[in-house]
């Protein structure tokens, strides 16, 4: 058998307009990698060794027969562990990452323990320097209430001190930045945003949404240098992680051109799907066209992140029916229909993809309406990113129209913590229904939203899936289970489905000749590992383009 898939994948490699630049001069390994294939094509499953020319997978075989295709010049390279199409995250914030890294980690943490980690920041940090932290979850605390600016306050000293949410869809800050911020009791809500007050009228310390950039004028801006530094930072840790490829979900020109730069050198280590966002970055793009295909597939900007709501857990989601714990709120619009549908009209003219952010059911179903009166059709793969609470009226329109769901299996730490609270025991089923979408024939792509949630590795995201536990492997018997997956179906969506989700199928998501060679390590099968135990799953190697990006044993 593993001869006839020699032969079929040779044969292929001939016929193949896109293989045959690549090894029309020659059928000779530079790299033959042997250890344990799990291919996810269905064609030929598994294999016990892999042979690489010039990025691509040149074969896929026994080790006898991909020891013809070597010289005394090819590399071999053992692999201690089973290996899979390489992991990819549909959605993840790159600098924001790298940001996160350098700043107060805050994620699952008690209010108290967050008022002490500032207290020694404080103490550590030169006078009236900014404290800057991210990570918050008030569904760990108890009682579980946003918090204030006067219990900040009395750790801070003469500290401006900012602590965005887990969702990055709130801030908490402290009534230093209030006062150079000038919020005050008279200071309007922003179109789309929200200054949280108490009875009196006067602002609590909590920003929702668009009310976060009242402070960005006072926050020290970073520095080109900051951010490349910070991208860098990320890119190194998705690597350790044994992602291969990650979907950048919302950047301005200044990132990509730091995309390039890196790319130019030689720097990019991981494979970056860029979605375009914010009017200047659009307006470029809608001018210029798509980039579909730089550096041997390292970068696409094709793609276009439009904001329609904010999060669940800050009650930013735009609900139809308000929140169940907030009777007076449904959450708020970050853009309205008619821009909504002008965006999403120029960019199918011009052939872009539209990637909305839609998290509670009213504006989910509004970006389905935008698609629907575009004439968007399956071929051109808009998605909706997040798709936390899709109604039953508006489940099966996804697969009609072909719409991707990208969805944050991690998410499910967070809302098992608070979900119900917000929506209620009608609405709870709607809420990240992974399974109903699988049913339903939706293309499905997961990804993490790191830092906006529990955690960014591949590992969680898998345990997530099957378990429907968090990353920290709660509640015991998973929130609601009866939207699990299987493995199988966990890690189409983790590889294929993210290549699908950004038309990359043909070069990525599973292990095949014509491929480019980008796989990932684990430390066992995922396939023979107990479901509880999935999680504690190591990497031991990430390969991009058959260059080895992290390996455990070497560091």
């Amino acid at each position: 058998m593993c001869g006839l898939v020699l032969l079929l994948g040779l044969v292929s490699l001939l016929l193949a307009p896109r293989t045959i630049s690549i090894h029309a001069q020659s059928q000779i390994a530079d790299t033959i990698f042997l250890g344990e294939f799990l291919t996810l094509d269905r064609s030929h499953p598994t294999a016990e060794a892999m042979a690489v020319s010039g990025g691509r997978i040149l074969a896929l075989g026994s080790r006898s027969e991909m020891a013809a295709l070597a010289t005394k010049d090819t590399r071999l390279v053992n692999i201690n562990g089973f290996a899979l199409p390489g992991f990819a995250d549909a959605h993840i914030h790159v600098a924001g990452v790298g940001e996160q890294l350098e700043r107060l980690d805050l994620r699952g943490l008690t209010q108290a323990e967050i008022l002490a980690k500032v207290a020694e920041a404080v103490r550590s940090s030169p006078s009236g320097s900014w404290i800057l932290g991210g990570g918050w979850d008030e569904g760990f605390w108890h009682p579980s209430v946003f918090p204030t600016a006067r219990e900040l306050d009395a750790v801070s000293g003469d500290h401006p001190v900012s602590l965005s949410r887990i969702d990055g869809h709130s801030t908490w800050v402290n009534s230093k930045v209030l006062a150079l911020a000038k919020i005050t009791r008279d200071t309007p809500d922003p179109e789309g945003g929200l200054i949280g007050r108490n009875s009196a009228g006067e602002p609590t310390g909590m920003l929702v949404d668009h009310a976060q950039k009242l402070i960005y004028g006072v926050i020290p801006a970073a520095t080109r240098a900051d951010q490349e530094r910070r991208i860098r930072v990320a890119l190194r840790q998705f690597s350790i992680w044994g992602l291969t490829s990650v979907h950048d979900a919302g950047v301005g020109l200044d990132t990509i051109s730091i995309y390039k730069d890196l790319l130019k050198r030689g720097e990019l280590p991981v494979r970056i799907y860029a979605m375009a966002s914010g009017e200047e970055a659009m307006t470029h793009y809608l001018a210029n066209g798509a980039e579909p295909d730089l550096g041997s597939g390292m970068l696409a900007v094709r793609s276009f992140k439009l904001f329609l709501d904010g999060a669940l857990g800050s009650r930013g989601a735009e609900m139809t029916d308000a929140y169940t714990d907030a009777p007076q709120e449904h959450g708020l619009e970050l853009m309205k229909d008619a821009d909504l549908e002008r965006i999403v009209l120029a960019a199918h003219q011009k052939g872009f993809q539209v990637n909305t952010h839609a998290i509670g059911d009213r504006a989910v179903r509004r970006a389905l309406d935008a698609f629907e009166k575009a004439g968007v059709t399956p071929s051109e793969r808009f998605r909706i990113e997040h798709a936390s609470l899709v109604t039953n009226d508006d489940l099966p329109r996804f697969a009609h129209l072909g719409v991707v769901a990208s969805i944050q299996p991690v998410f499910v730490g967070e809302y098992s913590r608070w979900a119900e609270d917000r929506v209620g025991p009608a609405r709870v089923h709607w809420v990240l229904r992974t399974l109903d979408f699988v049913k339903a024939g939706v293309p499905l792509a997961a990804g993490s939203d790191f830092p906006a949630s529990d955690s960014g590795e591949p590992i969680a995201t898998l345990h997530c899936l099957v378990t429907r536990q968090s990353a920290a492997g709660k509640p015991e018997g998973g929130w609601y289970s009866n939207q699990d997956v299987d493995v199988d179906q966990a890690l189409r969506m983790m590889t294929a489905g993210p290549a699908y989700a950004a038309f990359q199928e043909k070069d990525l998501g599973t292990l095949s000749v014509g491929h480019y060679a980008d796989f990932t390590v684990l430390s066992a099968n995922p396939y023979r590992v107990a479901r509880d135990s999935l999680r504690t799953m190591t990497i031991r190697m990430t390969v991009v383009a058959g260059r080895v990006t992290f390996n455990a044993a070497g560091h």
